[in-house]
């Protein structure tokens, strides 16, 4: 009925990995779990509830056992409850601080005056978030399932280091009408709006539609088809002076403004397979990437890129 966990991790800015991949260096991380379970009788239409308190902290590494304090800090509430007949659903609420990284923004600046002249960027110490979170998994029907996760609040805009109404959701639907038929749709959406009036910072849509058919044990097919939709608006600091906000670019060797930007893909994938037996296969396949001004007008679509490639193996048994 009671579960604890407490986890400490700490990665120096230094540190480069031989293998792998690290998210986010110099930084110390602690966080602290602890769980309540409570469980219905055989039968009944609560069978499990579990509600969980989160703690997290997070520093720069050299200020965990240094000068600075912890940097970000995270009070999470989180409820997951399993119905009769395999339904589940969620419900959290997230109590958040995060505070300002000089490191994450060190190629931006602020547009000053006089022409050519760039201003330095000093973001707001805290940004103070307070987001929502519900959920619903339906259980593994013989044709249907489904999920849906919906996040909304006030949040980071991280693009403009200020605080932000977002709306995070994921809709995932699976459909099996024969047992050789599978088809598997997903959309998932991240949206900010400034708080301070209301408008539209960046926007990123992806709507995913994967089908798969098993024509025989040895013959399989698949189909996927994506598009990625993204906005950014032209960028300002929003949270102190209105100045336009310029990036460093490398190209140039010089701070140019965050302009506006617009990216609109369509990927489409097809895949061939046939495995008589083990060992002796057959691959064909073909992608392609198009791109468009409008997103979702599927009018103006311009390819950028194909590829095909062919795999063939045959197993000689001596």
């Amino acid at each position: 009925k009671l579960g604890t966990r407490f986890t400490l991790t700490g990665i120096d800015e230094e540190f480069r990995a031989g293998a792998g991949f690290i998210s986010r260096p110099g930084i110390a991380r602690a966080a602290l779990t602890q769980r309540v379970s409570f469980f219905g009788k055989k039968g009944s239409f609560l069978e499990a509830w579990n509600t969980d308190l989160a703690l997290d902290g997070t520093w720069k590494y050299a200020a965990f056992f240094g000068e600075g304090g912890v940097q970000d800090k995270k009070l999470h509430i989180n409820n997951n409850a399993t119905w009769r007949g395999g339904w589940k659903t969620g419900a959290s609420v997230l109590i958040e601080s995060f505070g300002y990284d000089s490191d994450l923004y060190a190629d931006y600046a602020l547009e000053g005056g006089r022409p050519g002249e760039s201003l330095p960027f000093v973001g707001v110490p805290t940004l103070q978030n307070l987001d929502f979170v519900l959920s619903l998994t339906t259980p593994e029907f013989k044709h249907f399932s489904g999920y849906i996760n919906a996040l909304w609040g006030k949040d980071e805009n991280f693009y403009e280091w200020s605080s932000a109404d977002i709306a995070y959701v994921t809709v995932q639907l699976d459909w099996r009408p024969t047992e050789k038929l599978r088809m598997n749709g997903t959309y998932n959406l991240q949206q900010f709006k400034r708080r301070s009036d209301g408008s539209l910072v960046g926007r990123r849509q992806i709507p995913r539609l994967k089908l798969e058919y098993q024509a025989t044990r040895a013959i399989f097919g698949r189909v996927i088809v994506q598009y990625d939709a993204q906005y950014q608006d032209d960028l300002r600091d929003d949270s102190r002076t209105e100045r336009p906000i310029h990036i460093f670019s490398s190209d140039t060797g010089a701070y140019e403004p965050a302009l506006s930007q617009r990216r609109n893909g369509l990927r489409l994938d097809v895949l061939f397979a046939w495995q008589p037996t083990p060992g002796t296969v057959f691959f064909a396949g073909y992608g392609s990437t198009m791109s468009e001004p409008d997103a979702f007008a599927l009018k103006d679509l311009s390819r950028s890129k194909d590829g095909f490639f062919v795999k063939f193996s045959y197993l000689f048994r001596l």
